[in-house]
C-alpha cells in the first residue's frame, strides 16, 4: 500500500493538519491490513507496569525527550488499531511525533523492529516507555 492509499494520510498530505514534504512521505509505509492485525495482535495490555510515564503537553520538550531514546534499529513501527499501521524512521517519529499521536483520539502503540512493543501514547497527552525492552 502506498501512503496516498493511506487511512491517516489527510494527517501528512493536507494544508489543515500538516504538509510533509514528497521525501518525508516516501519515508512512511503502511502496512497492509493483514500485517496490522499481527502487529496489534503482538502487543500485550500491561507492559508498562513498571514503565516511565512522560507528559507530553510541550511539543519541545517532548522531540527532546524522544530523540534521547536511542534505538537500533533506526526504523519503528506505529499501530492505532487492528487495521492502522505504518512503518517509518524513528528520527521522522521524533520529530514529527504530534502528526502521528493526537491528544484526545489516539492511543498509540510503537514497536521495534523486532515487534516489541515499547513506547505508548495516550490521547491524555502521555507517553509510556519500556526501557527494558530495547
Amino acid at each position: 500500500m502506498n501512503i496516498e492509499n493511506f487511512s491517516l494520510s489527510w494527517r501528512w498530505t493536507n494544508s489543515s493538519h500538516a504538509m510533509f514534504s514528497k521525501k518525508l512521505l516516501s519515508e512512511l509505509h503502511p502496512l497492509s491490513i493483514k500485517l496490522a492485525n499481527q502487529v496489534a495482535d503482538s502487543i500485550p495490555d500491561d507492559i508498562f507496569i513498571d514503565g516511565v510515564r512522560f507528559n507530553a503537553s510541550d511539543e519541545q520538550l517532548t522531540i527532546h525527550w524522544l530523540k534521547e531514546i536511542k534505538l537500533t534499529p533506526q526504523r519503528v513501527t506505529i499501530s492505532w488499531d487492528r487495521d492502522t499501521a505504518l512503518n517509518l524512521p524513528w528520527s521522522v517519529f521524533c520529530e514529527y511525533w504530534d502528526d502521528f499521536c493526537y491528544p484526545s483520539s489516539d492511543d498509540v502503540n510503537i514497536l521495534l523492529g523486532n515487534g516489541k512493543c515499547f513506547l505508548r501514547w495516550h490521547h491524555y497527552e502521555v507517553f509510556e516507555f519500556d526501557e527494558g525492552i530495547l
